[in-house]
C-alpha cells in the first residue's frame, strides 16, 4: 500500500513521468485502433475483391456468349447457304460440279471468321463428304453425329504442339414437314489463337491467375500463367494461398477458373492511409491535453484549422489564411497546398473519365459502322443483283472483278485496326467505288487524287468511305443524268493534311445545312447509320481540337466537305 502511494505521489509530481504514462496511453490506444482498423479494411478490401472479380467474370461469360453465338451465325449462314445445303442431298457426280462453289462458300466462311482452321461436312452416317483446311481426311475427332451445336475438347494435331478445338454443327431438313430430321453434320476445326483475347482485363489483382477450360481441365487461354497445359482438381479449390472461383461458360464443359492470391487479397496501401489519420487524430487530441497551458499560442489556430477542414467538404475552393512562419503556418500552407493539388486531381480525373467514356462510345460506333459495312442489307442486296445481271450479259472477268471488289469491302470493314494509312483507306475508297460504278451502270464516277506525301500517313479508319456513301446515296442516286464524286488529299503545309468530298448532286437545303452545321457537336440519337456528325465527333476525339471541318452545299450544284488535321493522330 505504502508503495503504491509513493508511486501516485511521484506521478503527480513528475512531468517527465507523467508524460511516459501519456505516451504509454498513446501507443496502446494505436496499436488498439491499428488492430481494429487493419482488421476492418482486411474484411473490407476482401469483400470488395471478391465482388470485382465476380464482375469481371461475368462480362468473360459475356464475351464468351457473343463468340459463341457468332460462331452459330458463321456456321448456320454456312450450313443452310443453297450450295452447302443441297450438296447433303446430291449424288456423288452432282458433288463434284458443285465442289467448287462450295469451296468458294468455304473460304468466304473463313474470311468471316479467322480462327477456322477446317471445314468438314459429314452425312447422317459419318462419312465425309467434303472437307476443306487442317486434317481433310476424315479426322478421328469425328465419332459422333450431334444433334445441336456443340464445342469440343482441345487435341493437338499431327504432334506439331498447336492446339485446336472443334465446333459440331447439325444440319437438319427444312423441306420435310416433320420437324427434326438431320441430313448432316458441318464440323469447324478451330485455332485457339485469339482465345486469349477473351480475357483481356480479366485479372482481378496484378498476379491473379486465369483460365479457359474444356471438358477435360485442359487450359485454351489463360492470363497470369502461360507454363501449364492442364489444370490440376486440386487448383480448382480454394486454400489457404488461393481464393478460387469457378465458372461454367456457354459452350459444353467449358469453363473459366480464377486464382486470386490470399496476399493480394486483404493488402493496401489505403490501410496504412486510413492508419496514420486515425493514430493522428487520436494523438492530436490527447497532446492538447498534455499541453494545455500553451491553449492560447496553439490549440486556438488549430481548433481553427479544424473548423476549416470540416467546412471544405461544403466550400472546396475555400483556403485559409494565417499570418505565422512558424510550424502551424507551414501546416496552413501544406494544407491549402494540398487542397489545390486534390481539387486539380478531381478535376483531371473527372475529364479522363469524360475522355474514356467518349472514346468508348466511338469504338462502340466505328463497330456499328463496320458491321453495316459488312451486312448491310441493302447494300448486299443491290450488289448481289449487280452480279446476276452480270452473269446473263457479261463474261466471267466482271463477275470475278465486283465479287473480288465486295470481298476487299468486307476484309477491310471487319479489320480490327483503328488507325491505317491514308493508302489503305484510299484503295478501300477505290474498292467501294467499284461496286458503285457496277451498280449504278457506269452513272457515278469517284474519281481520287492524293499526293505522294501522304500516302504513309496515318489516318482514322473509316474517315472518308461513309462521307463518299454519302455523297452517292444522298446527293447523285436522285439525279437523272450522270454523277461524279471528287475526292481529293493533299498536304495543307508541313503539319497538316487535307481532304476534300465533292459531289455534284442535289445539294443539301439551307435549313438542313444550318442544322447539320450547328449540331456537329452533339451526339444524336435514335438515328441509323453513322452520320457527319459521328465522323466529326470521332476526329475531336483522335485529334483534340486542331480539327478543320466544313460543310458546303448549293441545291442544284452539290455538296462539298473539307477536313484538315495533323499528320499524325
Amino acid at each position: 500500500m505504502r508503495e503504491r502511494t509513493a508511486m501516485r505521489k511521484r506521478l503527480k509530481d513528475s512531468l517527465w513521468l507523467q508524460l511516459i504514462a501519456f505516451t504509454a496511453l498513446i501507443m496502446f490506444l494505436l496499436l488498439a485502433a491499428y488492430t481494429v482498423t487493419d482488421s476492418y479494411s482486411s474484411r473490407m478490401l476482401r469483400d470488395r475483391t471478391i465482388d470485382l472479380n465476380e464482375k469481371i467474370l461475368l462480362q468473360v461469360e459475356g464475351k464468351m456468349e457473343d463468340f459463341h453465338d457468332t460462331l452459330n451465325h458463321v456456321a448456320t449462314a454456312m450450313a443452310y447457304s443453297p450450295t452447302t445445303y443441297d450438296y447433303f442431298t446430291m449424288d456423288p457426280v452432282s458433288r463434284v460440279m458443285a465442289s467448287e462453289d462450295l469451296s468458294e462458300i468455304f473460304s468466304n466462311t473463313v474470311l468471316l471468321e479467322s480462327d477456322i482452321a477446317g471445314i468438314y461436312l459429314y452425312d447422317t452416317s459419318l462419312n465425309q463428304i467434303a472437307a476443306m483446311g487442317k486434317a481433310a481426311n476424315n479426322p478421328d475427332f469425328v465419332t459422333l453425329l450431334k444433334k445441336k451445336m456443340e464445342f469440343g475438347d482441345i487435341f493437338y494435331l499431327n504432334q506439331a504442339g498447336v492446339p485446336f478445338y472443334t465446333v459440331y454443327f447439325p444440319v437438319y431438313d427444312l423441306n420435310n414437314r416433320k420437324y427434326g430430321i438431320q441430313i448432316g453434320m458441318c464440323v469447324m476445326m478451330m485455332r485457339t489463337d485469339n482465345l486469349s483475347g477473351l480475357l483481356e482485363d480479366s485479372q482481378t489483382t496484378e498476379n491473379t491467375q486465369v483460365y479457359l477450360l474444356d471438358g477435360n481441365d485442359q487450359i485454351i487461354a489463360s492470363r497470369g500463367n502461360d507454363g501449364l497445359e492442364e489444370l490440376d482438381r486440386s487448383m480448382m479449390r480454394s486454400t489457404d494461398g488461393y481464393y478460387v472461383k469457378v465458372r461454367s461458360v456457354r459452350m459444353d464443359g467449358w469453363k473459366v477458373v480464377s486464382r486470386i492470391p490470399e496476399s493480394e487479397m486483404s493488402s493496401s496501401t489505403e490501410n496504412g492511409k486510413k492508419f496514420v489519420t486515425t493514430a493522428y487524430v487520436l494523438a492530436f487530441a490527447l497532446l492538447i491535453l498534455l499541453v494545455w497551458f500553451c491553449y492560447k499560442r496553439f490549440v486556438g489556430p488549430l481548433h481553427r484549422v479544424d473548423l476549416f477542414i470540416q467546412g471544405i467538404v461544403y466550400r472546396p475552393e475555400e483556403r485559409m489564411e494565417i499570418g505565422r512562419e512558424d510550424e502551424i503556418g507551414t501546416v496552413v500552407h501544406s494544407l491549402n497546398h494540398m487542397l489545390d493539388k486534390q481539387q486539380k486531381m478531381n478535376q483531371e480525373i473527372q475529364e479522363s473519365q469524360k475522355k474514356m467514356y467518349e472514346a468508348e462510345i466511338a469504338k462502340k460506333q466505328l463497330q456499328v459502322l463496320a458491321y453495316r459495312n459488312q451486312i448491310n442489307p441493302h447494300f448486299l442486296y443491290n450488289t448481289f443483283e449487280c452480279i446476276c445481271s452480270m452473269a446473263l450479259y457479261y463474261e466471267v472477268e466482271d463477275i470475278a472483278e465486283i465479287t473480288m471488289a465486295l470481298s476487299k469491302v468486307f476484309r477491310f470493314a471487319v479489320k480490327g485496326d483503328n488507325i491505317v494509312s491514308v493508302e489503305e483507306e484510299v484503295s478501300y475508297i477505290r474498292e467501294y467505288a467499284k461496286i458503285i460504278d457496277y451498280r449504278f451502270m457506269g452513272k457515278i464516277d469517284v474519281d481520287i487524287k492524293m499526293d505522294e506525301a501522304v500516302k504513309e500517313k496515318r489516318v482514322i479508319k473509316l474517315m472518308l468511305q461513309p462521307l463518299v456513301e454519302n455523297a452517292v446515296f444522298h446527293g447523285l442516286e436522285q439525279k437523272m443524268e450522270d454523277g461524279e464524286v471528287n475526292v481529293s488529299i493533299h498536304m495543307e503545309g508541313e503539319r497538316h493534311m487535307r481532304f476534300v468530298v465533292e459531289d455534284n448532286g442535289c445539294g443539301i437545303e439551307p435549313a438542313k445545312l444550318v442544322w447539320m452545321r450547328d449540331n456537329l457537336d452533339s451526339r444524336p440519337t435514335g438515328q441509323k447509320g453513322i452520320g457527319v456528325a459521328n465522323i466529326y465527333q470521332r476526329l475531336k476525339l483522335f485529334y483534340g481540337d486542331d480539327v478543320v471541318f466544313r460543310i458546303e452545299s448549293r441545291l442544284g450544284v452539290g455538296t462539298k466537305i473539307t477536313i484538315i488535321i495533323p499528320d499524325e493522330v
